[in-house]
């Protein structure tokens, strides 16, 4: 009777650990041709198609991150907006295929928000344009960018007008918002 008891409880135990483990996050393989076409256009927004080398800079500098929470990293939240997500993730996943498919990349880290809006984030303010001008600015500046965009109007026109037509939030976009449009824009 024991060993029935015994036979019972270890089964019990299997049938939960195998109910209760997280299912494993699938690993991302992306065709080489298809990593060589992307790194052919690195520098080139995904919608504009205007070329900035300020933004290629960006973008290598994320790129030698080569972390799989590309969110978590100033650099790729960067190339995000200026060369556009679908570009940024896929070349992350080309050299990493560890990076998770779009939608299951780690959220936004707060520390980054907390950098681009300030000391407000905890009380939940929004990106404003100036916000984001400096955090652009700040990141081309920490990839040490030696050919800058021709004109703040560019930059404004060309990377943060679009991730504000996609948020629909008005002249401000907060952090939820933010983080959507990382995961879900294919930008």
């Amino acid at each position: 009777m024991l060993s029935t008891w015994s036979s019972i409880a270890v089964f019990t135990q299997l049938v939960a650990a195998s109910v209760l483990r997280a299912p494993p996050q699938a690993r991302v393989t992306v065709d080489p041709l298809t990593c060589v076409g992307y790194e052919k256009y690195i520098g080139i927004n995904d919608k504009t198609f205007a070329y900035s080398p300020a933004c290629a800079d960006v973008t290598f500098a994320c790129l030698a991150q080569n972390g799989t929470s590309i969110w978590s990293h100033q650099p790729c939240v960067a190339a995000a907006t200026c060369q556009g997500t679908e570009s940024v993730i896929i070349l992350n996943q080309c050299q990493n295929p560890n990076v998770l498919a779009a939608g299951d990349i780690p959220n936004l880290a707060f520390t980054i928000y907390t950098n681009i809006v300030g000391s407000c984030a905890p009380d939940g303010c929004p990106i404003t344009q100036q916000n984001y001008i400096d955090f652009i600015y700040g990141a081309m500046s920490a990839a040490n960018v030696t050919e800058w965009p021709s004109s703040v109007n560019d930059v404004i026109t060309q990377w943060w007008q679009p991730i504000l037509d996609w948020t629909a939030t008005g002249d401000t976009i907060p952090y939820t918002n933010f983080n959507d449009w990382l995961h879900w824009s294919n930008s």
